[in-house]
């Protein structure tokens, strides 16, 4: 709505400086001086704010009483009167424009965010339903998705033709959001703010700056400090990405069921303006959007005028036009569809809509003009052709008419774009649509453009506005297009040709296309990696699976990249991120979504899609990789597994691991020194420039034997109370690979009771708190009663090394690999107690044994006042139990039945990664890390590192 005083900004003569190609909102933009002497789209009127308010282009707060500054109509930038002829952020109604290559974002769920900006209309989207890309940083309202930009970053962008000597990738610009230690690169200031939606981050680097300052940067960006473990999307191909085949109900617009008074574009302003008294009318855009049912809601004077309701409609639009080329005209409807049109043309006919109209807030349509349907103007873009005139040319404009047909546009095309020699024939027009998503498809040579736009424009007009159209060479590369189909929950050890029957039978009955090869193929786990020449085959062949229940069990199918190690650069390490999502309560979704914006989401694999196979997989061909693992010691255990089992068939059988500890003991992540517990304010950025710094050390393993065969007890007195047992020895797991401690009796017994709870009732266990103290209840419970513990060294018989053991009187025997046990707490002790015992290392080949007396003795070990009874060290421990016990391995418990236990050492040895000591600089005031053409101490060390192993290997 037009507010007395709105000044539409005419070009500005200042901060005009000559600019290139550079990288603006996401994508490459023409900021030449054509360009930069508009003033991008605002429509700036002075205003009174009633409460604080901040400038978003210097961040400084507007002061005074009345007329502290200027606020746009459309998209409510606001700014100091001495800032206007200085501001670069494009208003939303001319951001779309500006994209050259635009890119769909990948929509989260609708959900309550918290301390964010909508990146449309730049209020906070606080108690407001909200979606956000789960690629880059964008916000959005739901209200505001009609209105999004198209600019998400392309991940994976692999071409075999791109000659990678020299090329220099831009930055890719994201206003505001923030982290809130966000320091800008030029002037070493502060450049978040919680007020508004202002300053720059590239969504590579990481590098951030004020809004005036990110220009005097460096165009090219190096990836920043963690490039060596990022990887870029030109190693990257992912032609078909799960968002692609994902269908998200996410509504759009204003529900006409709700209320007006529920209508975002009457809330009022942030500034707490007041609402203004008038008429409420419901705005469509076409005929499509009433049968959608999705309008927008303005509110126009009770006296206003044809020109001034126009004009508001375009601005709750978001259409930045000239007004005399549209109406607006009364919707009559029946049943949710259209039935008549009313011009309305004076003030007269717009109040009286109000006593004709049977609903309680009217409906209006937004028209363009048809005087001269017969003919218009479409631009044309060159895509990825080389134009070959001096300066770069965006895009050309071409007037077309009803009968001009796509070969006769081409032809023109073609002389405007200075290539009047080349063969039209060779050439084809692409029409893209810039929706909520992305969508192309190449036009017929008989097709004619300008009917197609004429009809779309009577159904949305921005569907019209957002419609382009590029220019592509036919035999031009195309990019990487093979898709690779992760099949996983089939039945487990079949033949290959079985797997591949199941997956081609399923193919058929669907009539899909059938794929290109099947394999390989992990019988172990049940899954098998399908593969597809076209992308289009690919997404078919995944609508048709995801319906197959085979053996009563649904198919996990992911849509996996592929990893084209020739274009990595000399030193990359890229970096392999599991996330177990349902550890730490909600930490890991939120370490997720952290991960995927500063790496390439594509790095960062979700455990509960098909658990670490997928990711193992993808890395398989890399000679050298590191992994990070965010979860708890569980999950450690689980990936070492699975990496036991498929890394003999990988490159690099022994990757490197990190810890970011999210579980509730973190034992091993104590020991390398990665701490007890990640907190929601820890630097994730930080921890991944200590991933890139880490040493790497060595991890023993070892195999845990269980027999529970009676007939080979020594001196058994047939004691077994089976009854306690929770299922039979057939049923008992037989081996398990121990990576941190082993226990029987009284500590078994607490994490039993503990897993029990659990099971029971696992929506109460969110928390680390929460599950210590039930670790506290079950041991006041165990010190009350007696337990089935007591005297436990009457029961066990203990060999170490070949040499008999004597025991004392003790309620549990407790294993250890490394020097932490329970949460942090270390029963070992130091390793100057005695004479006879070394120090406990997770290197040494050796197991440290200990006797444990009874809860008060666990109690006193955790609170630090005493340590566990030193009984052996070895590496071969063999123990006779003469009736059933709890006995646990790394955290799993279960009862076994009377029998014997036998620790060896296992052939498989891990690599982790032990966090430096060295202090990792900040990400945003020191200037990124150069490339060195000198070999690294710490690659020199993985080298090193690797000979010794493959010479222990070979003897």
């Amino acid at each position: 709505m037009a507010k007395e005083g709105t000044l539409q900004m005419g070009p500005t003569r200042e901060m005009r400086e000559q600019s290139t190609a550079t990288s603006l909102f996401g994508h490459q933009v023409d900021l030449g001086p054509e360009k930069a002497s508009e003033f991008h789209g605002h429509t700036f009127y002075r205003k009174s704010f009633h409460k604080p308010t901040f400038c978003h282009h210097c961040t400084d707060m507007l002061w005074g009483f009345i007329n502290q500054g200027f606020i746009c109509e459309i998209c409510n930038f606001v700014s100091h009167e001495r800032c206007l002829d200085y501001v670069v952020s494009p208003c939303s109604s001319l951001a779309g424009e500006r994209v050259k290559h635009p890119f769909g974002h990948t929509w989260s769920e609708p959900q309550i965010l918290k301390k964010k900006f909508c990146n449309v209309c730049r209020r906070k989207v606080d108690d407001i339903t909200s979606v956000r890309c789960e690629m880059c940083e964008y916000y959005c309202h739901v209200h505001c998705l009609d209105f999004v930009v198209s600019n998400c970053i392309q991940y994976a962008d692999y071409d075999e033709k791109r000659e990678l000597e020299g090329l220099n990738p831009l930055h890719q610009w994201r206003e505001g959001n923030l982290p809130t230690n966000s320091k800008c690169a030029v002037c070493k200031k502060t450049c978040a703010s919680t007020e508004c939606l202002t300053s720059q981050k590239c969504e590579w680097c990481w590098t951030t700056a004020h809004t005036y300052c990110y220009r005097s940067l460096p165009k090219d960006c190096n990836l920043g400090p963690i490039r060596d473990i990022l990887i870029a999307p030109w190693v990257l191909s992912l032609p078909v990405t799960n968002a692609m085949v994902r269908q998200a109900d996410i509504p759009t617009g204003t529900d006409d069921s709700a209320s007006a008074a529920d209508s975002p574009e009457l809330k009022g302003k942030d500034d707490g303006e007041e609402k203004q008294d008038g008429l409420i009318m419901k705005l469509y855009d076409g005929s499509s959007s009433v049968q959608r049912r999705s309008s927008h809601t303005i509110n126009v004077p009770k006296d206003a005028s044809a020109s001034l309701v126009v004009e508001t409609a375009m601005k709750a639009l978001h259409i930045s036009d000239n007004p005399a080329l549209y109406y607006i005209a009364e919707a009559i409807e029946t049943g949710g569809s259209l039935v008549k049109e009313k011009r309305l043309v004076d003030s007269a006919q717009i109040a009286g809509i109000y006593k004709t109209c049977k609903e309680p807030i009217p409906s209006i349509i937004l028209r363009h003009q048809e005087r001269d349907a017969k003919k218009g103007l479409i631009k044309v873009y060159p895509g990825q052709l080389h134009v070959g005139s001096r300066a770069p040319v965006s895009s050309i404009s071409i007037s077309i008419t009803s009968y001009l047909s796509v070969s006769d546009i081409i032809e023109m095309a073609l002389h405007k774009f200075g290539l009047e020699e080349e063969n039209a024939e060779e050439f084809t027009l692409v029409e893209m649509i810039m929706d909520k998503d992305v969508t192309e498809r190449v036009m017929d040579r008989d097709e004619c453009p300008w009917p197609q736009l004429i009809k779309a424009r009577r159904n949305s007009i921005r569907q019209m506005k957002q419609t382009r159209y590029y220019l592509h060479k036919k035999n031009q590369p195309k990019p990487h297009n093979a898709a690779q189909l992760f099949v996983g929950n089939l039945p487990i050890n079949m033949s290959e040709f079985k797997y591949k029957q199941i997956v081609q039978q399923h193919l058929e009955e669907a009539k899909c296309k059938t794929f290109s090869h099947v394999g390989p193929i992990y019988a172990q786990y049940g899954a098998v990696i399908v593969g597809f020449e076209d992308h289009e085959a690919a997404v078919a062949a995944h609508n048709a699976l995801k319906e197959v229940i085979y053996e009563e069990k649904p198919l996990t199918l992911l849509f996996i990249p592929e990893i084209h190690d020739e274009a990595l650069h000399g030193e990359a390490t890229p970096l392999l991120c599991f996330v177990n999502v349902k550890s730490g309560g909600c930490q890991g979704i939120e370490v997720q979504d952290m991960l995927r914006k500063m790496l390439n989401p594509y790095q960062v694999f979700n455990l509960d899609e098909g658990g670490p196979l997928p990711g193992l997989h993808v890395y398989s061909r890399l000679k050298e990789y590191r992994i990070l693992i965010c979860g708890g010691d569980g999950t450690v255990g689980w990936v070492l597994q699975c990496l036991d089992d498929i890394g003999q068939e990988s490159v690099c059988s022994s990757p490197a691991i990190a810890i970011l500890p999210l579980g509730t003991g973190n034992d091993l992540a104590r020991v390398l020194k990665w701490g007890g517990g990640y907190q929601s304010t820890d630097d994730l950025y930080a921890m991944l420039l200590n991933v890139n710094e880490a040493e790497e050390v060595r991890l023993d393993r070892w195999t845990v034997i269980f027999e529970s065969d009676q007939t080979k007890l020594p001196e058994s007195d047939n004691k077994s109370n089976s009854s306690n047992s929770s299922s039979g020895a057939e049923e008992m797991p037989n081996m398990f690979v121990m990576n941190n401690y082993f226990g029987v009796g009284i500590d078994a017994d607490l994490c039993l009771g503990f897993h029990l709870a659990r099971e029971e009732k696992p929506e109460k266990f969110n928390s680390r708190l929460h599950n210590k103290g039930v670790y506290f209840r079950l041991g006041m419970r165990k010190f009350v009663r007696r337990t089935t513990c007591k005297e436990l060294n009457k029961e066990l018989r203990l060999e170490v090394d070949g040499k008999n053991v004597e025991l004392p009187t003790i309620e549990g025997i407790l294993v250890l690999n490394i020097s932490s046990w329970g949460g942090g707490a270390d029963p070992w002790g130091v390793d100057n107690q005695d004479s006879v015992f070394t120090k406990c290392r997770h290197d040494d080949g050796k197991l440290e044994v200990m006797g444990l007396t009874g809860v008060v003795h666990l109690g006193q070990i955790q609170s630090g006042l005493r340590t566990a009874i030193r009984l052996a060290q070895g590496a071969h421990i063999r123990i006779w139990m003469n009736t059933d016990m709890p006995v646990q391995v790394d955290g799993e418990p279960w009862m076994q039945l009377a029998g014997q236990v036998v620790v060896c050492r296992s052939a498989l040895q891990a690599t982790m990664l032990k966090k430096s000591k060295s202090k990792i600089k900040r990400r945003n005031t020191e200037p990124a890390l150069t490339n060195s053409s000198e070999t690294s101490p710490r690659r020199e060390q993985a080298r090193l590192v690797a000979m010794k192993s493959d010479d222990s290997n070979q003897v």
